[in-house]
């Protein structure tokens, strides 16, 4: 009876966690509408072009063992259609990541969202965590993962560490640390391997080895491209990614304090900016916007990682929200941040935080970006770090709770 009721209470909070998603998500989407009133009452008298955010596919292959428990999620983008829609990147996405945000206490990660709620639940799992909106998905068993990946085969891996596993209650070693070529179904085993009672962190390695071993038997492309344009699948997604090049990488975390764990559970909290970072970067269409603040865009020249990471902490510590991230040459360097607001009443909601920007100038835009109420483009006052923005939070009484 006492493990019939255990298993209730968790299997509520799984819901409940999953439930508080959807509300937020249904209260965003209704700020939304509202913003997007207010951006077309700001800008209406504005006659400038309105540029919209290229459209990427975004697909989840989640990998699971023959228990059918989950040991793997991996993001899948496509490069954007004036690129062909062909090759992309790879984001490999911990299982043990916290799907919760320690909301009432909680903390449940990816893995429990599936064991608990299924396929379903962990779609809109990895939607919350990520902040984005995936267009395809599949949950695969050993055999269909290994199907999906047959195209590549072998696959030249440098494993970081040996990759073990459980046979019959005994820790068995797969393959030993080292340069090794695998076929699609050894593959498949190494990202299936998870001992009992080893931490997901201890294996993450491995796992990131992996996809980075993919992307380079992906080489300049080893599929043809369909040529039906229609993307009805996560294997029709997966042939156009392996048709070209592929970048791979995998997402910072941070383990959580024992008190922040009380339970002991196999979890870590996702290091936000650097989500925000990654998916702003590859998939701005697909980001969506998790709190009722403004919608960002950050744009700075090449160089300087770290500063534009900060500036995302910034931003989203101020409880506003990071659509979209451009990193490029064809940013000029210049001295002074600027900011280009699409409605000039949203000054009053940028002032908290302009401050730590360093010198700071407020422009008209020459043409406006999609979805995006702010323009935020880094000055190298801020990003030779010559002001100062503090390397920790500032203090502030805005909301910064994240769906």
């Amino acid at each position: 009876m006492t493990a019939l009721a255990s298993t209730r209470r968790r299997r509520t909070a799984v819901m409940l966690a999953i439930n508080l998603t959807a509300i937020v998500a249904l209260g965003g989407m209704g700020y939304a509408g509202y913003r997007a009133l207010r951006r077309y009452e700001g800008g209406k008298n504005v006659s400038v072009p309105v540029l919209p955010v290229p459209r990427t596919q975004v697909g989840m292959l989640a990998t699971v063992d023959g228990d059918d428990e989950l040991t793997t999620v991996t993001v899948f983008v496509l490069s954007p259609p004036a690129q062909g829609e062909v090759g992309g990147s790879i984001v490999s996405v911990p299982v043990s990541s916290d799907t919760a945000f320690g909301f009432d206490g909680m903390r449940i990660p990816l893995t429990e969202v599936y064991s608990e709620g299924g396929a379903d639940s962990l779609v809109l799992g990895v939607e919350s965590l990520l902040s984005i909106t995936l267009d395809q998905w599949q949950v695969a068993d050993p055999a269909a993962a290994a199907a999906l990946l047959a195209p590549l085969e072998p696959v030249a891996v440098d494993l970081p560490a040996a990759v073990t596993t459980d046979d019959s209650g005994a820790e068995v070693t797969l393959f030993e640390a080292g340069e090794v070529s695998l076929s699609a179904e050894e593959v498949v085993s190494v990202l299936n391997a998870s001992p009992e009672g080893t931490p997901e962190r201890s294996r993450r390695a491995n796992v990131e080895a992996v996809w980075g071993g993919v992307a380079e038997a992906v080489g300049a492309g080893v599929t043809e491209v369909p040529a039906e344009p229609l993307i009805g699948s996560l294997g029709d997604l997966a042939d156009r990614l392996f048709a070209s090049t592929v970048a791979s990488r995998g997402l910072a975390t941070t383990i959580l304090e024992a008190a922040d764990n009380p339970d002991g559970k196999d979890v870590e909290a996702l290091d936000r900016a650097d989500v925000v970072w990654v998916f702003g970067s590859i998939a701005p269409s697909a980001t969506t916007a998790p709190t009722t603040g403004l919608t960002y865009r950050i744009e700075a020249p090449p160089g300087y990682d770290e500063r534009v990471k900060w500036a995302i902490t910034l931003v989203l510590y101020f409880g506003h929200n990071v659509q979209s991230v451009l990193v490029s040459e064809v940013i000029p360097t210049r001295t002074a941040t600027e900011i280009e607001l699409y409605d000039a009443s949203f000054e009053e909601d940028v002032a908290e935080s302009d401050q730590l920007f360093g010198e700071v100038q407020f422009v008209e835009p020459e043409s406006r970006v999609a979805g995006v109420d702010v323009v935020l483009r880094l000055g190298s006052d801020f990003l030779d770090g010559t002001v100062d923005s503090g390397e920790t939070l500032p203090s502030t009484t805005t909301s910064t709770t994240q769906a």
